[in-house]
């Protein structure tokens, strides 16, 4: 068997979301936006980094993304997978949620 890995730790603020949908087997699903706004350094320098990240939750975390207001920051982990079978956007499965105390 490969031996590989895909982890995401992103720490982000969370834009937007809709609202909760079942899928076939019964799983609760929500879409959510993440912003990341921070630097990295790279090449022997810092630099810039502003993005947005496509994000979905399933199963239980949806919880505690249900409850996240807009705006709240917070450390996600989880796994990059391409959307469908069809569809090879990236899209962010998050798998556990830290809160950022304020």
């Amino acid at each position: 068997m490969k031996r590989s890995s895909n982890l995401l730790i992103l720490t982000a603020s969370l834009i937007t979301k809709d609202t909760i949908r079942y899928t076939p087997a019964g799983l609760p699903v929500i879409h959510c936006q993440l912003n990341h706004d921070g630097e990295a350094y790279e090449a022997n320098q810092m630099r810039q980094i502003q993005m947005s990240v496509e994000a979905i939750a399933i199963g239980e975390i949806t919880k505690d993304l249900e409850q996240m207001e807009l705006g709240t920051s917070a450390v996600f982990e989880g796994f990059l997978t391409q959307k469908t079978l069809r569809n090879e956007r990236l899209i962010f499965h998050i798998t556990k949620i830290e809160l950022i105390a304020k």
